[in-house]
């Protein structure tokens, strides 16, 4: 096998383990990290899925942080210098009301643009928040390359990052822009907890841009 990229998922929910076993399928050397390595819920990985601490997820190449948003501030103090310098891709939704107002979030605030904050080092991208966790692995193994997994980051190099690894996931990278204005990705948001095929959320997009600057079709 061709090894293209180290790949750390930090976080052991439906949508982290999702993800890790989308990229093992695709080439990539995956570790995930948890607080439980011996949770009965991990023996559904791929065999190629290797589990370990967060520190383990923090110390590889590109990283995906997919935790409960209540403890994303401390866990994330606790990795950070070991994110310096990678791309860190943010897949968290702060659907208990009680976390969104703790972290401040609003369409002022976009989650991104919140974790990005706390990551001054590290290179932040939003992905794939607004798909459905029950979808995320059937979407893409069953109709690869078929659906839209939207995405935001600030620079050309974290872009081509998280497009590459949304495309090796299954999905077609959909930009929304940059992280201040990735509040379709976030809960209660456009896309949120929707797919679509590429050509629709482009359409759709684009339709609310034009309503947001007063244009008309």
């Amino acid at each position: 096998m061709n090894i293209r990229n180290t790949i750390g998922v930090i976080g052991s929910g439906p949508i982290g383990r999702g993800i890790a076993t989308l990229l093992s399928r695709s080439d990539y050397s995956v570790t995930l990290g948890t607080r439980n390595p011996s949770a009965a819920k991990l023996r559904d990985l791929p065999a190629e899925v290797a589990v370990g601490s967060f520190a383990d997820a923090a110390d590889q190449e590109t990283i995906v942080l997919s935790v409960v948003h209540g403890v994303a501030r401390d866990l994330v103090a606790g990795v950070r210098a070991r994110l310096a310098g990678k791309v860190v891709i943010d897949t968290m939704n702060a659907w208990i009301r009680a976390d969104y107002v703790a972290a401040g979030l609003s369409e002022q605030l976009t989650e991104g643009s919140w974790l990005a904050a706390q990551l001054p080092e590290s290179s932040v991208a939003r992905a794939y928040s607004h798909i459905d966790w029950d979808l995320l692995v059937p979407r893409a193994t069953q109709q690869p390359g078929v659906w839209a997994a939207a995405y935001a980051a600030d620079d050309p190099g974290t872009r081509a990052v998280t497009e590459r690894v949304i495309h090796d996931s299954g999905y077609v990278p959909v930009l929304v822009g940059k992280l201040a204005e990735s509040a379709p990705l976030d809960v209660g948001g456009l896309l949120w907890a929707r797919m679509f095929k590429p050509e629709h959320m482009i359409a759709l997009l684009g339709a609310d841009e034009a309503s947001r600057n007063g244009r008309h079709f």
